[in-house]
Parts: C-alpha cells; sequence; structure tokens
C-alpha cells in the first residue's frame, strides 16, 4: 500500500511539474470594424451577430493569455499596429520567446496585423482572417515578419481574395501559408468562433502548422 501511494505522489510531482513548464501564451485578437462602431455587441444586418466573448472564449488555451482590447471608433490602424508592436517588444524584452506570441486579425484587425507583421522584427505568429482585396494590394508596401496563416473565404466579397500577392513579394517571414475557406456566409464567417478557421488558428498558435501537414 505504501509503494502504491509513493508511486502516485510521484506521478503527481512529475505532472504538476510538467505544467508549471508549459510557457505563457500570449495571443492578441484584433476584432472587426463593426465593434468600432457598435461596441462589443454589435450586430450586422447581413451577417448577424459579432460574437465576440464566444471568440475570445474558444482562443482560450491551457496557460494563455488573450489580450483583446476593444478599439475606439474610428481607430486610426496605423497608430494602433505601432502601439500593439510596442506591447509585443515588451513582452520579448520580459523573456516571452516569440514563437508564445500569436496576433490574430479579423478583418480591419487582419489589416492591423498585417501593419505589425510589416513593422515589427520579431518573429512571432500571425493569422490574417478575411483582411485582404484589391485595395490593400495597390495601397500597402507591406513586407511580413514571423510565421503567417492566412484565411479567407471565397464567397467574401468585401475582403476574400487569396494572399498569393503577398506571399510572391519579398519578405521575413519564416513560414507562410493560406486557407481558402467555402462556408456561404461571405464576410461574415469572422463573426463566429467556426471550427474551420478556429482549430487551424488554435493549431498555429501552438505549432505553427497546418492540420494537414
Amino acid at each position: 500500500m505504501k509503494l502504491k501511494l509513493y508511486i502516485f505522489f510521484l506521478v503527481a510531482i512529475t505532472f504538476s511539474s510538467c505544467n508549471a513548464q508549459l510557457p505563457t501564451k500570449h495571443i492578441f485578437y484584433l476584432h472587426g470594424r463593426i465593434i468600432e462602431q457598435q461596441g462589443k455587441n454589435a450586430v450586422s444586418e447581413q451577417f448577424g451577430k459579432y460574437e465576440l466573448d464566444s471568440i475570445i472564449a474558444a482562443l482560450k488555451v491551457e496557460n494563455g493569455i488573450v489580450h483583446a482590447e476593444i478599439r475606439n471608433s474610428n481607430v486610426d490602424y496605423k497608430l494602433y499596429a505601432i502601439k500593439v508592436s510596442k506591447q509585443i517588444d515588451e513582452l520579448i524584452k520580459s523573456g516571452v520567446e516569440a514563437k508564445n506570441i500569436t496576433v490574430i486579425g479579423a478583418s480591419k484587425g487582419a489589416i492591423i496585423a498585417c501593419n505589425i507583421s510589416s513593422l515589427n522584427t520579431n518573429a512571432i505568429n500571425y493569422v490574417f482572417l478575411a483582411g485582404n482585396n484589391d485595395y490593400q494590394e495597390m495601397n500597402n508596401e507591406w513586407k511580413f515578419h514571423g510565421k503567417v496563416l492566412c484565411i479567407y473565404d471565397s464567397s467574401d466579397d468585401i475582403a476574400g481574395k487569396n494572399y498569393d500577392y503577398w506571399k510572391a513579394k519579398d519578405n521575413f517571414t519564416t513560414k507562410f501559408e493560406q486557407i481558402e475557406l467555402k462556408t456561404n456566409l461571405g464576410h461574415g464567417f469572422i463573426y463566429k468562433p467556426l471550427s474551420v478557421w478556429m482549430e487551424p488558428t488554435k493549431k498555429w498558435i501552438f505549432e505553427q502548422r497546418l492540420l494537414t501537414n
């Protein structure tokens, strides 16, 4: 009996030590513009409710911190990118490894994330959701850093263009992948924590690779 208790005690200690050594994952979620306009309970006539709380809850991982500030109305995306970039720099200076920081941007949030990736030289992780179209390609000279995953939907007529243009440009990325979705929800696919984008996003947070790789 004493031997069994001793073995159980050793297993418990080992399990506790492993948990204590798990690095903290810092996840920045940058929401879409409609939240700036209407607040956290925003509802689109076309796409329905933006389920911000559900998205943030779904992004939570073991030993992780989700940074999800609600931006004020019509935030300047370049200035906000500088702000978040400085927060990332502070985390790196405090000892957080770049691989444990992920920036996830949706719609306008994706444009902000693209600016961060072009500005910040740390090799952190990025997920761009519904953030590309002809306008972005014609009006930006981004050169991305880090490990980039792009997710777009073929039914999205607002920002559903693939990222081939950006992948072909000179970048400082160490990984650049993209996924095409076909949800038939248009731009509204970012309004819910759908598994088709949430699962690869969480895979990217931990391993920086796609489920199919």
